[in-house]
């Protein structure tokens, strides 16, 4: 059972921290670099934006809430399993993957594990810890095939004696010394085969198959979801490595300066995995190192001139922690791919909700949502990110803006959800919902946002409550009805399952 003792996580964007005993009842993954707080402008050029956009109004509907399970810590993503279709199953990024019936008097008192990771882990070590288990996602086939699989992305510990998949980009020099540096740990994609179906249950660890390793030079902005498409194909998120600013030498959390950013930060570099959406082929074996397969339409598969990754489907992303496709989306024909939404967390000032095409440029780090971003100076004595942003500028029109987007009064880390495609809030039908992990740092007032479902912007941000949650969003999930759940923790308790109505 979780311990109930344990102190509230902190969103998705926080600090790398030393290695020490997993807490029972860690972290959010969401972003803390995005939380925090913007300092003086240090470098003359174009003006700072001090309040970016309008205030988040209420909308005209309005949700309620409804307990369906406790039994659970730090609950990242709620997913469906084909041909289990009463089952919702719970990423809880302290390594578990639980099997909740949705068909059981709520609430539910005990959910079981299906899956145990914790062993694989590094991280959460405490409520600000962003690594862990970050994701998970069941073919397409699970139902039909007679070698059903399951596939995770976790946090594991950095391996000199094994090269990653993916290492870092080299770094130029710079005003610091970044002699000596290592990765603080690596993302594993993995593959994992069923033991049994009624309990369902996996092959041990040390059966599953890794597709492949990335390489972490910070503990932060993992990103971490994963989702397979109506076209069959496997989506994986990676943020650009974790600190502040997308670049080396600005003081880290841990205190340690930043590097693994390269000289243009990892979001405009198209030759590794950071800051990008992937696209694979689980069953394939034409990838660089042949454990995976690499879609023959992927944007980049034929035309790469910036030595661009054929595993990218778009680029461009701070930390992209929560991916969905719109359920009423039809199987493309290809060319065409599906699109997908992204809730993409931003640093001092805007939070984004993209709509995903192949091979589309999402900004970061020249822009933030649709403003420029000016990394401006830094000092390299303290952690404090001094960037800002200001108004468009000539010449960025290769970048596709966010179709939604809502300023730091607001909130302090999005977390992405799903265009509502349900039966039992008809008022919701068509609209994206979302949300945000605080209204302000680490004071448990996490909040229900809506946007249009349509799939062209701007759209205008509306709020789902008279007023923020007691709680901190971290996650949500969506059944196999189409319904939707919110994720929360509790405060001075444990997470809760939180099913979204409205009257």
């Amino acid at each position: 059972m979780p311990n109930t003792s344990v102190r509230r996580p902190k969103p998705p964007g926080s600090s790398s921290l030393p290695k020490k005993a997993r807490v029972a009842g860690a972290s959010v993954g969401v972003l803390a670099a995005a939380l925090m707080v913007a300092g003086p402008a240090a470098a003359k050029g174009p003006d700072k934006i001090g309040d970016p956009l309008p205030d988040v109004p209420q909308g005209p509907v309005q949700v309620g809430l409804e307990s369906v399970t406790r039994d659970i810590i730090a609950p990242l993503a709620g997913i469906t399993a084909p041909g289990r279709p009463t089952m919702l199953y719970l990423v809880d990024q302290v390594g578990r993957l639980k099997e909740l019936d949705l068909e059981a008097r709520r609430p539910v008192a005990t959910v079981p594990t299906v899956l145990d990771v914790s062993q694989l882990l590094v991280g959460p070590v405490d409520p600000k810890d962003e690594r862990g288990f970050l994701g998970a996602a069941f073919s397409p086939d699970f139902a039909t095939s007679n070698t059903p699989h399951l596939y995770t992305y976790t946090s594991e510990a950095f391996d000199p004696g094994i090269p990653a998949t993916f290492p870092l980009p080299p770094d130029p020099q710079g005003q610091c010394d970044l002699k000596g540096v290592q990765p603080d740990h690596r993302s594993v994609v993995r593959e994992w085969d069923v033991a049994t179906t009624s309990p369902l249950t996996f092959e041990a660890a040390a059966a599953s198959k890794v597709l492949f390793t990335v390489d972490q030079p910070q503990a932060n902005h993992n990103a971490g979801d994963m989702t397979f498409g109506p076209d069959g194909m496997l989506y994986i998120a990676f943020g650009d490595g974790g600190g502040a600013d997308d670049q080396n030498c600005q003081e880290n959390f841990d205190g340690k300066p930043m590097f693994g950013h390269g000289p243009d930060g990892n979001g405009q570099n198209p030759t590794n995995p950071l800051g990008d959406i992937l696209r694979i082929a689980p069953s394939g074996n034409d990838s660089a190192n042949k454990q995976y397969g690499i879609p023959a339409d992927n944007p980049f598969v034929h035309d790469h001139p910036k030595g661009e990754l054929p595993e990218i489907f778009a680029m461009g992303f701070r930390n992209p922690f929560r991916i969905s496709f719109d359920a009423a989306d039809p199987a493309p024909t290809p060319p065409a791919l599906p699109e997908l939404w992204v809730g993409d967390v931003g640093q001092n000032d805007i939070e984004e909700v993209d709509v995903v095409h192949a091979g589309g440029n999402y900004g970061w780090r020249v822009k933030e949502g649709s403003f420029v971003f000016q990394p401006s100076a830094f000092d390299l004595k303290g952690a404090r990110s001094d960037a800002f942003v200001s108004r468009n500028a000539p010449g960025l029109k290769d970048f596709v803006d966010p179709v939604a987007q809502y300023d730091h009064d607001d909130g302090t880390a999005i977390i992405g959800g799903y265009v509502y495609r349900g039966t039992e809030s008809p008022a919701l039908a068509g609209q994206y919902i979302f949300g945000d992990t605080s209204r302000r740092l680490n004071n448990a007032h996490g909040r229900l946002f809506a946007t249009s479902g349509t799939k062209t912007g701007p759209h205008k941000v509306v709020e789902l409550r008279k007023g923020p949650l007691d709680v901190q969003l971290i996650g949500f999930g969506q059944d196999a009805s189409r319904e939707l759940y919110a994720l929360v923790f509790e405060p001075g308790a444990t997470g809760d399952v939180l099913h979204i109505t409205t009257n």
